[in-house]
């Protein structure tokens, strides 16, 4: 093969250097690209290669644009994303490129989770919570009794059931979630717990107002917290101290359970 000349091989290094494909400088100089396959092995070993493919399209700092709109809840998806850069970059490109750029820099599509809707008075009430409560020991915490309502179905759950099936299984035995009619009824419950333990519980037979609050305070309240030696004077109630922030708790055992209307 016809050796090159000191110029052209000069040539050669500094397209290298710029970044240039073996074929780009081929083309440019009018040699074969074999020829600067050659010159980099021997001169430029660490000189970083193409490739190969067609470019990307999104830069790094295009990609970490989208990850910040969507962490800062800008953007949901990947179609919204899209129109963003279509919009104010002139980047036109598919969704599933948007994907592909969100999984490389670790986020992962998920379902929303149904949660209670916050309103800026809740959030205000949680802040002040946390700070008010900020600085209580464990010994403090220990004084809280916590009691709330809960309904218990009769017959499962409200939630969704999930199963893994194989197609034409949708209605196979293991698939099928069984119903009654009326949905089988329910329970409406009161209880309570204290760092000792649970405490008593009580069914309620229709709607729970003002009253019928007071005197569950008034006697099953009361009840637990005589069985664990408790003075009503050292206890700090938990619809006291919390706003819009109580816990659910299903407070079961031996003790007896009444019936209240």
């Amino acid at each position: 093969m016809k050796p090159i000349s000191e110029q052209t091989r000069h040539s050669v290094l500094s397209l290298i250097d710029a970044g240039f494909s073996s074929r780009q400088i081929a083309s440019q100089l009018g040699i074969c690209h074999t020829t600067v396959i050659r010159v980099r092995a021997v001169t430029r070993r660490d000189a970083q290669t193409s490739r190969g493919g067609r470019p990307a399209k999104l830069t790094a700092t295009d990609k970490r644009r989208l990850v910040c709109m969507v962490t800062s809840g800008k953007a949901d998806t990947a179609i919204p994303l899209t129109r963003e850069l279509l919009n104010t970059a002139n980047i036109d490109i598919n969704a599933n490129t948007v994907r592909r750029a969100l999984k490389g820099a670790g986020l992962k599509a998920a379902p929303k989770q149904n949660k209670p809707r916050l309103l800026p008075k809740h959030i205000r009430q949680r802040l002040d919570f946390a700070e008010r409560y900020q600085h209580w020991t464990a010994e403090d915490w220990k004084r809280v009794v916590w009691s709330d309502e809960t309904k218990i179905n009769r017959l499962g759950s409200d939630g969704r059931e999930w199963v893994w099936r194989k197609p034409g299984d949708r209605l196979a035995e293991r698939c099928i979630k069984g119903t009654i009619t009326f949905g089988g009824g329910s329970l409406m419950m009161w209880g309570c717990m204290t760092a000792h333990g649970i405490g008593y519980v009580c069914r309620i037979d229709g709607r729970m107002d003002a009253e019928l609050y007071t005197r569950i305070l008034g006697d099953e309240l009361l009840q637990s917290l005589e069985y664990y030696g408790l003075e009503r004077g050292d206890i700090v109630s938990s619809r006291t101290t919390t706003q819009n922030t109580r816990p659910v708790q299903h407070a079961s055992g031996s003790k007896p359970m009444k019936s209240r209307s």
